[in-house]
């Protein structure tokens, strides 16, 4: 079963036959964990750097550093995860599109993460983060595999040249 991630959200599955994707991650990170013991996985979408603003409707997995512990101790608390066996992997987090962007909420979204989850005693292995190509993530329960599918993104203002189908 496919199970969506939406901006803000997670998801932790240890059905083998589950897929959980998440759409167009730009300035927001994808937070990936896997069990290869137990063959669970964790994702969350990371929208904001921090929670200080947070409502209280807010989704703790809506920020990089709230997201991170709370998704280790959803796949503990469901699955009997252990914090040793977790293989984790970012992506995600688009450099600031032109230089007048005074958010710059990717890199504050990444350095967040990281650095939330060096304090957790979590270290990750895979990145595909920065640069300027939107990120959707096809991940596979069965296997740990997470597919990326990456689209360029426009910078605002710029115009890029599309493919002309059905033209010699």
């Amino acid at each position: 079963m496919d199970q969506v991630v939406g901006i803000g959200g997670f998801a932790v599955s240890s059905n083998a036959s589950d897929i959980i994707k998440t759409f167009a991650l730009s300035t927001c990170v994808g937070l990936v964990y896997y069990s290869m013991r137990k063959r669970v996985m964790g994702m969350s979408h990371i929208q904001l750097p921090n929670s200080r603003a947070m409502r209280s409707d807010d989704k703790l997995s809506r920020f990089a550093d709230t997201a991170p512990e709370h998704l280790m101790k959803e796949m503990m608390q469901k699955f009997g995860v252990s914090k040793s066996e977790l293989l984790i992997s970012l992506y995600g987090g688009v450099d600031s599109q032109g230089s007048n962007d005074c958010f710059k909420i990717g890199e504050k979204n990444l350095f967040t993460v990281k650095s939330t989850l060096k304090s957790l005693g979590l270290v990750y292995s895979e990145v595909d983060t920065g640069g300027n190509d939107s990120r959707t993530l096809v991940a596979y329960v069965s296997s740990g595999v997470v597919e990326v599918i990456k689209r360029p993104m426009l910078i605002r203002g710029e115009q890029k040249a599309r493919p002309q189908f059905g033209k010699r």
